[in-house]
């Protein structure tokens, strides 16, 4: 989802440390890696949700048929004339 480089990190743990402190740097960093997980899971779980409710797979599939149709169609108009 989010792609985070070694830069990145080192910037957010300098900025932890002045705001939280050393001591507390592993709890807020521990809480925030749950809550970011937590968010992960649920969003995916959602995104599952509206799939399964609007049949993607289906909509993707019958897309696929009609350009395949089109192709055969446009084949066969080449090869008639």
């Amino acid at each position: 989802m989010f792609q985070i480089g070694f830069f990145e990190i080192l910037i957010i743990l300098i900025i932890g440390i002045i705001f939280v402190g050393p001591q507390k740097l592993p709890q807020v960093i521990k809480f925030f890696v749950k809550t970011f997980r937590t968010i992960q899971k649920n969003i995916s779980a959602v995104k599952d949700e509206i799939e399964s409710e609007i049949k993607v797979d289906e909509i993707k599939q019958d897309i696929h048929n009609e350009l395949k149709l089109k192709e055969l169609e446009e084949l066969d108009n080449q090869n008639g004339k």
